[in-house]
């Protein structure tokens, strides 16, 4: 009884200090000792809201049998003094919370004035609970009331801290914002902001800024936040953002933090190749090449043409199989659907007759590419049979235009690819009276912007892209790519790919680690071949214009290919790749080190056997790995290969202790250790490496361990 009276006494001082607090929040300063007790607001705010809740059930629901009886009554009463004291202090940790960094006052303001007045509510009711319970229908809807004030004032707490209509949004759906069309997605909109909506904005938006940091619209989230801009698409690393997301989640600056639901391998994909490739805002997914990672990435997660409800049967696939050949690829949009994409290679080879071969398949082909063939404009009568085309991509043919009106019959085209012919913006007309028609291509052609101005006032739905024309700017060309699909030699040499999209651009290479230049380093055609380890060094020149950035790529060559491959350790579970099939599926990944393609390791070393079915002969075993000093990512410091006829009778071949990183290499790299010893006949290969057990002096996250990310090791 003592103390009941003693807590009901604290009241009256706890809510007068909480309005005089309140009144002057605006000049409130709180310590670092009150900053903890106001992060524990999270902590127990769910005891006034329990207890609200238990006593109106109380009051609504007990019989007046029920309530006849004492203990009733002492009970009712503890139940309302403990929710009036909880929701007091739970009220004044909220005010010392709402003081630190990150929260605006006003998009707080409704949340603190309820959460205080549910508690001046509560001392009120406390204090005049006899009239009040006495009151029959009036007692029913005072407690009721404060369960509402209540739920109020936790749904705009629950609104700042997960983001807007957090509660709610289960069950409203239609706000929700829907799944793009492939065709029609922006980058930015459809695959970027939401992964930033779901995953970032509950902490970073304006109602609750953590690191000063808003992301609710583009210039805030250019502008980044206290720690500076989010990314930078220059450096190795792509900046802080891919740094965070990175960092090992137990580490304090790991985004999102531990406990909050983290990023999926997808979406951590999309940001890194978004971000590496300029992370522009109005890109559509469309204008990607179709290898461009951001593109393969979008089709996963987009509604794809493959969607649509075809109204045609399927072809016969005795039929397909027999138009098919190296010259011609026919192939389903998607498994089970009946509308087929069909790609024309080997421009030598072409002939009018091969469109007239597919006349079986008229009503099944949606997507037909012939760019680069010997296309010419009576072809196009051809072409106007295949009814139900969706994309059409005539680049670098011999079209004209002079016969675009053939296509007048293609009533469900979406996307026209002109470039690089020589059609003139008078024959585009025919285009305007397309129905389906959105985007018409016509880079590398005569056609202007203010032709292209003309003929989308003839019909507003048609996007004609005329690309960029400045004859007296001089512009610098991007770098030429590589187009291999794996930086691997094999037993056959391995034809090496380059491609600049800039016409009249040559493309000059180094094999021996210097820089090329545009006189003495050897012109790339596609005679070049690699057949040992290599590091190739590439640049684009173009007469009036400046030259490109150096792209480099290492290529390894392999030997032998194991049979088979254990994991004796397991990797984290975070980063466990395809298990040991990861270190001989020869499928070298990316610097995303959350590709889903690493091997990752911290806690205990990495150990591997690799198993031939018939003795090689090796002499040296070179490991791929990644180096991401930001993201603790480091070398082994030691690696030992060891041989032998089988694992029960091996031999140490070479142990190597890795060169360690210094302060200044914070660039995320490929990297590999090489281990070379006498030629030695195995069956049975065992890879041992060491990760880090503590990072040096200089590093943010000194005295930690290190990782090691492993992805392939090659035999030779």
């Amino acid at each position: 009884m003592k103390i009941k009276k003693l807590v009901a006494a604290s009241l009256l001082p706890l809510n007068i200090l909480l309005f005089f607090l309140l009144v002057f929040s605006s000049r409130l300063v709180v310590p670092s000792w009150l900053q903890v007790i106001g992060r524990m607001h999270p902590l127990i705010l769910h005891f006034p809201i329990v207890l609200v809740l238990l006593y109106v059930a109380w009051q609504l629901f007990a019989s007046e049998n029920l309530k006849s009886h004492q203990w009733y009554k002492d009970v009712t009463d503890i139940l309302l003094l403990a929710a009036a004291l909880s929701a007091a202090v739970t009220a004044l940790m909220g005010l010392f919370l709402s003081r630190e960094p990150g929260y605006d006052s006003d998009a707080i303001a409704w949340h603190k004035w309820l959460g205080a007045s549910t508690s001046f509510v509560l001392y009120a009711f406390y204090s005049f609970r006899l009239k009040i319970e006495r009151g029959g229908l009036f007692s029913y809807a005072s407690a009721l009331s404060i369960a509402v004030l209540i739920a109020i004032a936790s749904h705009l707490g629950a609104n700042i801290t997960h983001g807007e209509n957090f509660v709610l949004a289960p069950v409203t759906p239609d706000k929700k914002k829907q799944v793009a069309p492939l065709e029609d997605a922006v980058v930015y909109a459809d695959l970027v902001q939401p992964i930033l909506q779901a995953k970032c904005m509950g902490c970073h938006n304006s109602s609750k800024a953590k690191g000063e940091l808003v992301m609710d619209t583009k210039e805030l989230l250019l502008k980044g936040g206290k720690n500076g801009k989010l990314w930078d698409s220059g450096r190795a690393d792509l900046g802080l953002m891919m740094h965070r997301i990175h960092l090992p989640e137990e580490e304090k600056e790991h985004m999102p933090p531990a406990g909050k639901p983290q990023l999926s391998i997808e979406e951590m994909s999309i940001l890194y190749a978004w971000i590496k490739g300029g992370s522009l805002f109005d890109k559509r997914v469309i204008d990607l090449p179709e290898k461009d990672t951001l593109r393969v990435l979008a089709t996963k997660v987009l509604k794809q043409s493959a969607d649509e409800q075809y109204d045609f049967a399927a072809a016969d696939e005795k039929q397909i199989q027999k138009l098919t050949n190296n010259n011609r690829i026919i192939s389903q949009v998607a498994i089970g659907s009946p509308a087929l994409v069909v790609n024309f290679y080997n421009k030598p080879f072409y002939d009018s007759k091969q469109l007239e071969e597919l006349k079986p398949l008229e009503n099944q082909v949606v997507e037909l590419n012939l760019e680069n063939m010997g296309v010419k404009d009576e072809d196009l009568k051809i072409i106007s049979r295949f009814k139900n085309l969706r994309k059409l991509n005539l680049n670098f043919t011999a079209v004209t235009g002079k016969t675009l009106g053939e296509l007048k019959n293609l009533q469900f085209l979406k996307s026209l690819s002109l470039s690089g012919t020589t059609v003139k913006s008078g024959d585009l007309t025919a285009l305007t009276s397309l129905p389906k028609l959105k985007t018409v291509y016509l880079w590398n052609t005569s056609v202007v912007s203010k032709d292209a101005e003309y003929l989308a006032s003839k019909n507003k739905n048609i996007s004609f892209q005329t690309g960029f024309k400045g004859d007296t700017v001089v512009l610098k060309l991007t770098p030429p790519i590589f187009q291999n699909e794996q930086p691997i030699i094999t037993a056959q040499p391995l034809p090496l790919e380059l491609k600049q999209y800039v016409n009249g651009t040559t493309i000059r290479y180094t094999l021996d680690g210097k820089d090329p230049d545009s006189v003495n380093s050897p012109v790339y055609d596609k005679n070049v071949v690699l057949k040992e380890d290599v590091t190739v060094r590439a640049k684009a020149f173009k007469p009036g214009w400046i030259s490109s950035d150096i792209i480099q790529e290492h290529f390894f060559k392999t030997t032998y290919v194991a049979d088979s491959a254990v994991l004796v350790t397991r990797p984290d579970a975070r980063y466990k790749g395809a298990g040991a099939k990861t270190l001989i599926d020869l499928d070298k990944s990316d610097l995303n080190a959350g590709s889903g393609k690493w091997l990752g390791y911290k806690d205990s070393n990495m150990v591997a056997v690799m198993m031939y079915n018939k003795p090689v002969e090796a002499k040296n075993v070179t490991i791929s790995l990644l180096k991401d000093i930001n993201g603790y990512i480091f070398p082994p410091v030691r690696a030992e290969i060891w041989g032998g006829t089988d694992e029960k009778n091996m031999a140490l071949l070479s142990r190597i202790e890795p060169k360690q990183p210094e302060k200044t290499e914070t660039e995320r790299i490929n990297i590999s250790v090489s281990c070379d010893f006498k030629p030695t006949t195995v069956k049975c290969l065992k890879i041992v490496l060491v990760p880090i057990a503590k990072l040096p002096e200089w590093h943010g996250g000194k005295g930690s361990k290190g990782w090691i990310f492993v992805d392939e090791v090659f035999v030779n």
